[in-house]
């Protein structure tokens, strides 16, 4: 007896951890001048949206069709309990929603009303109804609609809209200015140098000579002061890019910036801010 017991409750524990589980079915009831391609297409279309926007399993479309009868259902089984339960024992679902398709005859426009049922608690209401122009129209309509069909389910949580990441941070680094202003200031330091030793040298010459007698020439004393210029604008290109090289190197850290990607659909648009 014990063992039967034991037996029962392990057999029931898959029921009971699936208890909370809502499981609908869409299931067409009456169709006025819509094929049954189409009704299949609706009811699957229905069932997605539902899924989508509640915490809900949902079943539609051809999968519905192929569990009921090949006779189709009686036209008063929405109000038949015994129909419904066998509705439900089919499709092994926990609430139905029968729905009636009207083709308007307005462009191709369908008005599709809806009745829920608890198979379980015997429960049943009407939904409001829902206008379709277009066919492309019928899964947004669906959507926006389903807390209206099903309004005790939960609605399933959003994932948070994907906006961008975040770029690597770059440390300090020499950049391809910072190499060329360095290089500027190498080069002018190396003339500054060559330039003050050679005016240096001249110019010591021109003092010996003159214990000697031997006064410089008004050329040479020009070209002296030509050489001691260009070794001051040499320096002073030298010490000038020495500070934009330090200055660019400064500045050349990059902190993490927010790249916004293009999510599918989207336009390829790429914004960085700094923070």
């Amino acid at each position: 007896m014990m063992r039967s017991l034991v037996l029962a409750a392990v057999l029931l524990l898959p029921r009971l951890g699936s208890a909370d589980e809502v499981k609908v079915a869409v299931i067409p009831g009456i169709v006025v001048n819509i094929d049954a391609a189409r009704v299949d297409a609706l009811t699957q279309e229905l069932a997605e949206a539902l899924h989508t926007e509640l915490e809900v399993d949902a079943t539609g479309g051809v999968e519905v069709r192929r569990r009921l009868p090949r006779e189709g259902l009686p036209p008063d089984c929405v109000a038949n309990q015994a129909c419904i339960t066998d509705v439900a024992h089919r499709l092994d679902a926990n609430q139905l929603l029968f729905v009636v398709m009207i083709d308007t005859g307005t462009g191709g426009a369908i008005q599709v009303d809806s009745t829920w049922i608890d198979p379980v608690a015997h429960r049943s209401a009407s939904r409001p109804a829902i206008d379709i122009a277009t066919i492309a129209d019928a899964r947004a309509r669906f959507a926006a609609a389903a807390v209206q069909l099903l309004p005790d389910a939960k609605v399933r949580p959003k994932p948070a809209p994907h906006i961008g990441r975040m770029s690597d941070e770059i440390p300090r680094h020499f950049t391809l200015p910072a190499y060329v202003t360095a290089g500027a200031a190498v080069a002018g330091l190396g003339v500054g140098v060559t330039l003050g030793l050679t005016t240096r040298s001249r110019y010591q010459d021109c003092e010996h000579q003159v214990p000697m007698g031997i006064a410089c020439s008004t050329n040479r004393k020009d070209s002296i002061r030509r050489l001691a210029l260009l070794a001051d604008a040499s320096w002073a290109v030298a010490i000038g890019a020495t500070i934009a090289t330090a200055v660019l190197y400064s500045s050349s850290a990059e902190k993490p910036r927010l790249i916004v990607e293009p999510t599918p659909g989207g336009a390829a648009v790429t914004a960085v801010g700094s923070f």
